[in-house]
């Protein structure tokens, strides 16, 4: 379980690339790489928001580390870099064309996003959703219904405090 008081872990950002660009999916894993997905996405969003993530990250200067394992690129990501990251793609989840948020996340890094105390507890929330929905999967922690419901309320209040 991911909870946004500091605790033992790491953040990796896992990417799998295919051929076929409908299968590639990307996800974040917490505390390890055995944990399962956070949340995953899928398709050419997925490959969008991993090039950007990794622009990005380079632009601010974050350090992290990659490995390649066949199609996978594995990130392991500073903790508060992976809880931005956790939280971005919480909110880019519910969009088709989730890189209109894009400055979101260089705020989320920087320290400049309002409210941000209160935006990463939605991550707890989506997990208490899922759990209250009796919809726990096997691979991902939050499931799609809940993904979609908290992007929604992210997107609501990003929308009312003008970011």
């Amino acid at each position: 379980m991911i909870c946004v008081d500091r605790v033992e872990g790491e953040f990796w950002l896992v990417y799998k690339k295919s051929e076929t660009p409908k299968k590639c999916t990307l996800g974040v894993k917490f505390p390890n790489l055995k944990s399962r997905f956070y949340i995953t996405l899928g398709g050419r969003r997925a490959t969008e928001l991993y090039n950007y993530i990794l622009l990005t990250l380079d632009t601010n200067r974050i350090e992290y580390s990659m490995e390649r394992v066949s199609n996978r690129f594995l990130v392991k990501l500073p903790w508060s870099t992976g809880l931005a990251i956790t939280l971005f793609l919480l909110t880019v989840y519910s969009n088709r064309k989730p890189l209109t948020h894009a400055p979101i996340l260089n705020k989320m890094l920087n320290g400049e996003m309002p409210l941000m105390k209160h935006l990463t507890r939605m991550i707890e929330l989506a997990l208490d959703l899922t759990d209250h929905l009796g919809e726990i999967g096997r691979n991902r922690l939050v499931s799609h219904h809940s993904a979609r419901t908290v992007s929604k309320i992210i997107n609501k209040l990003i929308s009312t405090i003008k970011v």
